[in-house]
């Protein structure tokens, strides 16, 4: 009887070890396809990432050259081949702007490519697709905070030429002499508005940081219609002097003057040199670089003016007399460029000085 019981023990045994041992090479070949999944899937995600980079900077690159689709198309070809991207792996599209609907010019970039499966192959999977899709936009500025206190009439601004010197802010004895802001006249007004509040204080502190304020036009997204401040009444002089001097002070000697700083294009357009770049943190970035907003009109004393436009100033300094007694006239030179200094999006107008482009999908 034991001798029986033994043997089917031992039966027993044998057994357990064979059915673990079939369970231990199930387990193992459990973990080794879970391990082969990892793998490609974390190549997959990987190269997926990589071409959803690609797809942005071609369509930021692309609308660039909006709203003629020509110019675009060229710039995208050139960023396809920059990242490796062959023609039939790529389609462009473009959306013309269509007001009221379509308020920017818009590219769209569709990449479609293959990724090898290195593991799961053996589960009969070679290869499988990835698509990405971009899209970016050009626009004009439609509002935002980091404006001067300071402005500039709409009429004298639609005659001007990038690269054109005005007066930002005059000195007392100006009265409205037309060199390109006609702001002053003689009732009080210099140029200057509120834009965090009055006082000159505040206005010395907005004239350093720029505002904390943000303030739009009609167009702007995310804001409830184009915003009217007041102008700021008085000559300010050491409010003035200590603004500017503030930013001319912390800026870096290699940033210091407009030749220094604007990039001419040969099509007459400017860049703003990337180490200048205050918006981008360049290493020697230049506080003379200023956004200033457009005014519908202005008016005699204190009174509501309407914001229509931004644009970007390099801020040459003081006029003639310098920033003393009743003397303290402040120039800056129009730019014409394609600068994202962070601003709410508008509608595309070209003629608009500033120019912005921004993914939208």
């Amino acid at each position: 009887m034991f001798a029986t019981l033994s043997q089917f023990l031992n039966r027993l045994h044998t057994g357990q070890r064979g059915q673990m041992l079939i369970i231990g090479i199930m387990f193992m070949g459990v973990i080794a396809g879970a391990a082969a999944i990892a793998v490609d899937t974390g190549s997959y995600m990987s190269h997926r990432r990589s071409l959803q980079n690609a797809a942005d900077a071609i369509a930021l690159a692309a609308s660039q050259g909006l709203p003629q689709t020509g110019d675009a198309l060229g710039l995208a070809n050139d960023w396809a081949e920059l990242n490796g991207i062959e023609p039939e792996e790529m389609n462009v599209t473009f959306t013309q702007q269509i007001l009221p609907g379509e308020v920017n010019p818009k590219v769209t970039v569709d990449l479609t490519v293959g990724h090898n499966l290195t593991f799961m192959s053996v589960l009969g999977m070679d290869s499988a697709e990835i698509s990405v899709t971009a899209a970016a936009v050009r626009t004009s500025p439609g509002g935002g905070n980091g404006l001067m206190p300071w402005s500039v009439l709409e009429e004298d601004k639609n005659n001007a030429t990038p690269g054109d010197t005005i007066v930002l802010k005059y000195d007392a004895d100006v009265n409205g002499n037309g060199n390109g802001n006609n702001n002053a006249n003689g009732s009080g007004n210099f140029g200057p508005i509120r834009v965090d509040g009055n006082g000159s204080n505040v206005y010395e502190t907005t004239v350093k940081y720029g505002s904390e304020t943000t303030l739009c036009v009609a167009s702007a997204t995310n804001c409830d219609g184009a915003s009217v401040v007041r102008t700021e009444t008085g000559n300010m002089v050491g409010g003035t002097r200590d603004g500017v001097d503030y930013r001319m002070e912390h800026t870096s000697a290699s940033c210091d003057t407009w030749s220094e700083a604007v990039i001419v294009n040969a099509d007459g357009s400017h860049s703003i040199d990337p180490a200048c770049n205050p918006w981008r943190g360049g290493n020697d970035e230049s506080l003379r670089f200023v956004i200033v907003p457009v005014i519908e009109e202005s008016c005699d004393g204190s009174c509501d003016v309407t914001i229509v436009e931004f644009v970007l100033f390099f801020l040459e300094g003081y006029g003639e007399g310098g920033c003393t007694g009743n003397d303290c006239e402040i120039e800056g030179r129009y730019i014409s460029s394609n600068t994202n200094y962070g601003a709410l999006m508008g509608v595309y107008d070209p003629n608009t000085f500033a120019h912005f482009v921004r993914l939208v999908k």
